[in-house]
């Protein structure tokens, strides 16, 4: 990913001028789980009930009025800040609820 970052930032006629240092010798940058303290997953998003806790909307499959806001409905993670991502599926669970809520459904 970095290298293919790189050569497309090289194309556009930039420089990269930070993060070149990091390779396989350190793990790409990537610190020890735990430090970055972005840690997410244990209640996955999904269709099946079978195989996740969340559907789409971070409604837990098996208890209606139970929506999961945070980290916990990504399946994987790199090292980045998942905040962004946090916020617009807390957004659109919000606009589910509120949905939900004028139907009578929960």
């Amino acid at each position: 990913m970095k290298e293919t970052f790189e050569e497309i930032i090289d194309k556009m006629g930039g420089v990269v001028t930070f993060g070149k240092d990091s390779g396989p010798e350190n793990d790409y940058g990537l610190d020890v789980p735990g430090r970055i303290i972005h840690e997410v997953g244990t209640t996955r998003m999904g269709d099946d009930p079978k195989k996740s806790a969340l559907n789409k909307f971070n409604q837990a499959h098996d208890c209606k009025n139970l929506f999961v806001v945070d980290g916990g409905a990504f399946v994987s993670q790199a090292d980045k800040n998942p905040t962004w991502t946090i916020l617009a599926l807390s957004m659109r669970a919000a606009e589910y609820i509120i949905d939900e809520m004028k139907k009578q459904n929960i």
